[in-house]
């Protein structure tokens, strides 16, 4: 590991846990085991540092689950966007526990933002395909399911987690016994 992304991991970890206000940038030099005036040499600014930081976070989630989303029939389709919060909170519990803490900050919100875009017209076609009559407003409360339930993972993520594997199987068992 470089540097760089040495000081962008230790201010991660760091903007996730005290959160990116109560974080230094000489503590994350400190944590990284840099000086601070490097952190300013490969990014320039701590904002432009948590910029970095979501960027990277979400380009690192779209690589890992490139594919994820193809070659799937309607229904396997739905599901797997039904069980994206759990799975992305349990790979990246720093980074989303990083975007919980930014919930209004405008470069989280837009890379988010930018995240799920795709998803809508997926799901209203898979709708579709299935014969739902309002597939627009089946996308939307899918897609509100997934954005709570991310945030509630995060929230209580030391909780059991049977509990949150119960909630989604749910959600997966509404959509698969209205079209039984």
């Amino acid at each position: 590991m470089n540097r760089k992304q040495s000081i962008a991991e230790s201010a991660l970890a760091l903007f996730a846990k005290r959160g990116y206000e109560n974080t230094s940038t000489q503590l994350i030099a400190k944590e990284a085991g840099v000086s601070e005036a490097l952190i300013f040499k490969h990014f320039g600014n701590k904002e432009k540092l948590l910029t970095f930081i979501i960027k990277e976070g979400y380009k690192r989630i779209v690589e890992n689950n490139r594919g994820t989303f193809q070659d799937k029939d309607p229904l396997a389709f739905i599901n797997t966007v039904i069980e994206l919060p759990y799975k992305l909170v349990w790979e990246e519990p720093q980074f989303w526990e990083l975007q919980y803490r930014l919930l209004d900050l405008e470069v989280s919100l837009k890379q988010h933002e930018r995240f799920m875009q795709p998803l809508h017209a997926m799901l209203v076609k898979a709708f579709k395909e299935l014969g739902y009559e309002q597939p627009e407003k089946e996308t939307e409360l899918i897609l509100i399911f997934v954005e709570a339930f991310w945030k509630y993972l995060v929230a209580h993520r030391e909780d059991n987690k049977s509990k949150y594997i119960e909630l989604q199987n749910f959600f997966k068992n509404k959509y698969a016994i209205q079209q039984a």
